[in-house]
Parts: structure tokens; sequence; C-alpha cells
């Protein structure tokens, strides 16, 4: 839909602004807007609203999609109300199990029933949704917040559970017609290519096009991260870093094993399904009365994959002991009780996985361990520019990134005996 023309163009304060917007949607009055700090880093214009009388007022989420990360938002809001409407069928059909808890996200339609609203005004395009602020949950930013060592590994199994209950709940989405929001996203041939491109020196599409992906949306939106945009001199002492070539070197040699699951996911090996894209911890939201996960949020990365890169994803972030930012690499390491801890709970509410899935979980982790390490490599040899360093980071921060990332991908390797057999007992006793 467009903005009703009674949504004034003048400028205004943001939350104003934002109390004005949410007036269009279907809302008890009064209708009050707050900022508050606890808000991702993609979509940054989230607000707090509050609707009705006093006794009765209940609590809303208006959020407006970045369109510098996601340029085609109704594509972002057709995938979320495909994965809400399959959670929601899921519930209805009872597959909750005994001590289990879920919600969906609500979102608040229009006063126009429309799912969300699109609005044309001077200062461009912009897309807005308004979700229902789920009571009585908490989110973690991550593990280390947890003083308490029982409670972090509750926490990381809950997690492991949640994500198990995610993908059930959504297992029966229609992918034939799923877009990626962001074209190229977690395809490691595609980011293969843009380190071997860079690392040739590449600064323009028609040098690089041996390594430009053929399908003209990705390529539209990929095209720049093949090319190195520095200065000669700047590029040749990144890319002549003494500290940095074993780690080029790890990468490049590990190329073979990085496309395990995209070359099981062409023949058939592995299923391909709607994944959530971005299992961070902060996406999982926790009763405050029992303890247990209750729901997953931001439903902005949902694309076809195996989900073998969702559970990759998660532990490769979990179990690392250092963080992303560490500098000193000694420091890196495996929390093997916090994988363990992840696995039971993904293993014990996982409804069908198939034993080739199970089989390829370990890799899994190393391989989402290595393809970030590659993105972070290739970003920070180029120029930085995709992840772009804020005014307070350091001017290495990417190659930090990226050392990290290929050194968790040696120690995951170190230990993939240990994680394997973790997985086969913890799978067999589930059996």
């Amino acid at each position: 839909m467009r903005a009703a023309r009674s949504l004034s163009l003048s400028e205004e304060h943001p939350v104003a602004q934002a109390g004005r917007i949410a007036s269009v949607f279907a809302l008890p009055r009064p209708v009050e807007s707050y900022d508050f700090p606890e808000k991702g880093n993609i979509n940054r214009h989230t607000y707090l609203i509050s609707g009705g009388p006093e006794r009765t007022r209940r609590e809303f989420l208006l959020q407006q999609i970045n369109q510098q990360v996601f340029t085609r938002p109704w594509s972002v809001m057709r995938s979320m109300i495909a994965s809400i409407q399959a959670q929601q069928e899921s519930l209805e059909r009872g597959e909750l199990r005994e001590g289990e808890e879920w919600e969906t996200i609500t979102l608040v339609p229009t006063q126009r029933d429309r799912p969300y609203l699109e609005i044309n005004d001077r200062r461009g395009y912009s897309c807005w949704r308004l979700m229902v602020k789920i009571p009585e949950s908490r989110t973690f930013k991550s593990l280390s917040e947890i003083a308490d060592s029982a409670e972090r590994l509750r926490i990381a199994e809950e997690a492991g559970s949640g994500l198990a209950l995610y993908l059930a709940f959504t297992a029966r989405m229609d992918i034939s017609g799923l877009e990626s929001p962001l074209p190229g996203y977690r395809d490691t041939r595609l980011y293969y290519n843009q380190l071997l491109s860079v690392l040739e020196g590449n600064r323009t599409p028609e040098s690089a096009s041996a390594y430009l992906p053929a399908d003209p949306l990705v390529r539209q939106s990929t095209e720049l991260h093949f090319l190195v945009n520095i200065p000669d001199a700047e590029y040749q002492r990144r890319l002549n870093d003494p500290a940095l070539a074993p780690f080029i070197r790890l990468a490049c040699e590990r190329e073979g094993y990085a496309m395990t699951l995209l070359r099981e996911m062409t023949s058939g090996e592995l299923r391909t399904v709607a994944i959530h894209g971005d299992t961070k911890l902060d996406n999982f939201l926790f009763s405050t009365r029992s303890g247990r996960v209750k729901a997953m949020v931001d439903l902005d990365t949902i694309m076809p994959h195996t989900w073998l890169v969702d559970w990759g994803d998660m532990v490769r972030s979990l179990a690392n002991v250092a963080g992303e930012k560490e500098t000193d690499l000694g420091k890196v390491g495996v929390d093997l009780d916090i994988y363990q801890a992840v696995a039971r709970g993904f293993l014990r509410s996982a409804r069908e996985v198939r034993k080739v899935e199970v089989a390829r979980m370990v890799d899994a982790v190393q391989i989402i361990a290595l393809e970030l390490g590659v993105r972070f490599l290739a970003d920070y040899v180029r120029g930085d520019s995709y992840f772009k360093l804020g005014p307070a980071d350091p001017p290495d921060l990417n190659k930090t990134r990226a050392m990290v990332q290929l050194t968790l991908f040696k120690k995951l390797t170190e230990a993939a005996e240990q994680t394997q057999r973790c997985i086969e007992q913890i799978s067999a006793g589930m059996g």
C-alpha cells in the first residue's frame, strides 16, 4: 500500500514521526511512541509503541526495514509473513510437545488491513512494520553476560532447542518462490571467488570477470566486493603482511572442504529448506517465568538453504570462548561443554532430521567458521567495503576478525573427533 495523504511531509523528530506512523496501524488509542536502546544493529529505526487506555495498555515494536541492507523490503516481508504463518499452523496442529513453549511474532495490520506499511514521500520510499511485543521475555547478547556456569550451559541448551523448534515449525514452508533477502548471502562459492579476485588485485569488473556471478541481481548486489578499492601501496601492505600469510594459505588450501555443504545440496544429499539465516543468541527470546526458549525473532534473513548453516553459525558463535575481536589468538578456543549443550538441546527438540544431515553437523560448524574467516579476509585485503569500520574501530579490525575465525576453524578441526563423538552419543541417546 502507499501512505495516506494525511501523513505529514514536514521534518519532525524521529520519535514523533514514529508515533505518527504508528497511528496508521490498527492500534487501540491513545498511541504513544518511545525510543529505546535495546535495538538491533541492522534495523536501527525501531521504536517502542504503547497503545490503549492505561489499564489495558499494550506494547508494540515499530520498525523500519533498513533498505541500505535489504534493498527489496517487500520480499523480506513476504518471507517473514510466510514464516509466521507456517509457525502458527504448526502450533494449531498441536506440534508443540509437553514441556515446550513457543510464540510467534504477531504483525499488526494497518487500518487498511495491510500487513505492513509502504510510504512514498519526499524522503523517498520506506517500509514499516508493527509487531506485538512478546511479553514476559528477555534476550541475552552473549553467554559471557551470564555469570553462573550452570546457567550458561542451560541457556546454550535452550538456544539449541529453540533453533530446532523454529526449523520444525517452518518445515512446511514452500521454498519454490522464496528469495534470498541478501543476494549472494551464504554462498560459499561466491565468497571464495571474492577472495581469489582480490588476491589477484582486480580493480575493475572487466579484470574480475572470471570470478563475477552470472546471476544479474547477485552481480549487481555484490560486484563491488570482488574489487580492490584502496591505493596500491596499502593493498600491497595488507596482501603481503607476514602475519596474514598463513591464514591466506589456510583459506586457499581448504577451499574444496568449504564447498562440502553446497556440493551436497546441489547433489540432493542435503535438503534445501527455509532457514532463519541469523542465529545469533540475541535473536532467541527466553521466558522470564520458566527460563525456557519461547520464540525466534528478526525474521529478515529467511532464505532457502540447508539448516546445517543455521546450526553451524549458532555453534560457531556460542562455543567461541574468545569472541570475534580478540587480538591474542592464543585465547581462541572451543568450549566443548557449550558445544555439547547446544547439540543436546537441538537434537532433543528436532523433529525431522536425517542421518546424512546429522553426520554433517560437525563439518557445518567448521565450514561456517571457515566461510566467515574468508569473508573477513577478503574484506580486509580489498579495503573494508562490506564490514565497514566505525570511527572507534581499529583500522585492522577485519584482519583481526579473519584471523580469529580461521584460528577457530583450526581449533574446531582439532576437536573434530571429540565433537563428532558428542553428536553421535547424543543422537543415539535420542533415538
